[in-house]
């Protein structure tokens, strides 16, 4: 591919000396790992000094260095353009009609003719596959369930019966989508009995869901992942909830039954929503909070339980003081205190003077 033609796919400004706009690019690294053939990126302007010193032929950045010496492309975002790059040199493959002998595909089910299945996989009586598609090993589609076309499915996937996945969806290895839901009911003498789970997941269209992740299913009816969103690792999606488009969870991300998150909300690590709450768009929960009520649109929240973040800020700065702030607290407490028994020795004097008057 010709810087010419990167240029063009990110939508950028070409800056190339000496008339270097057809040289050709093999591949792309980091800034220490770039050579000759390479393009790389700047996306933090901390590292750029290191510009003098690249190797590699070209690099993406939000703004013209005047001092480099290799071909620059100029953009207004250089790590979207990265992806969009990214994307083309490293495409996600696509299925071309290869079924494993060591599979087992129901003859109920429906495959359409450009689908890849690997070895030790498992598609159900009724389960539906889409054009390109890709099951690499060991997944397990389950009896009526739907995948849509150009997904990607890595091993050890389980997709439970009557569940539903949208196009172009990835999910990595262990994840499981419409596991039963954690549900019981309790009798008098402390015994639980179990909630038959019944009802479905349905996953959007370009939703990504990381390894060992879980969405459970619905007790009843549906619930639903929206188009778009993105979730990290180990990953729990309990029953009955529903989570917008574009929304981000990160690593041991957790959201209780039956509660609802709005578009572009964002979960940062290990942050928890408690159960049949709401958290409204475009909403931010800071890393091991746990959010108890709900929130509205764009709040920003932090802690456990969550507070708005610039008040959690302040408590966190003052957190390392409080030692010292209790010694001095139990200090004055001392000193009230002797003023108070010098007081009252005071007055007993005077009063007691006044009746031998």
């Amino acid at each position: 591919m010709t810087l010419s033609e990167i240029c063009s796919l990110v939508s950028g400004e070409l800056f190339a000396p000496g008339g270097s706009e057809s040289q050709q690019i093999r591949g792309i690294r980091s800034m220490a790992e770039a050579r000759e053939g390479d393009i790389t990126f700047l996306a933090n302007v901390r590292y750029r000094p290191e510009l003098k010193r690249l190797k590699a032929s070209a690099v993406l950045l939000s703004q013209r260095e005047p001092d480099a010496a290799i071909a620059q492309i100029v953009v207004s975002d250089p790590y979207l353009a990265l992806s969009l790059l990214m994307q083309h040199f490293y495409p996600m493959p696509k299925g071309s009609g290869q079924i494993s002998p060591m599979a087992f595909v129901s003859p109920e089910a429906r495959i359409s003719p450009r689908v890849d299945i690997g070895p030790m996989c498992v598609v159900s009586d009724g389960a539906t596959i889409g054009e390109g598609s890709v099951l690499t090993s060991g997944v397990h589609v389950g009896k009526n369930a739907t995948i849509g076309n150009d997904v990607y499915l890595h091993p050890n996937v389980v997709i439970r019966e009557n569940c539903r996945i949208g196009n172009r969806v990835i999910i990595q290895p262990g994840a499981v989508v419409g596991s039963d839901g954690f549900g019981y009911a309790v009798d008098p003498s402390g015994k639980r009995f179990r909630i038959p789970q019944v009802g479905v997941v349905v996953i959007g269209d370009d939703v990504e869901i990381g390894a060992n992740s879980t969405v459970d299913r619905a007790t009843f009816g549906e619930k639903s992942v929206g188009r778009g969103t993105k979730m990290d690792n180990l990953v729990q999606i309990a029953h009955n909830v529903k989570i917008g488009q574009d929304c981000v969870l990160v690593a041991q991300s957790g959201v209780a039954g039956s509660s609802r998150l709005g578009d572009r909300v964002i979960l940062a690590g290990q942050a928890a929503v408690v159960g049949h709450i709401e958290v409204g768009s475009d909403s931010v929960i800071g890393a091991q909070s746990g959010v108890a009520s709900s929130i509205g649109e764009q709040s920003r929240v932090s802690g456990s339980p969550a507070i708005p973040h610039n008040v959690w800020l302040r408590v966190q700065a003052i957190v390392k003081d409080l030692p010292s702030i209790l010694s001095r607290i139990r200090k004055l407490e001392r000193l009230s205190r002797g003023s108070e028994r010098s007081v009252s020795e005071n007055e007993i004097q005077e009063g007691g003077t006044g009746k031998n008057g």
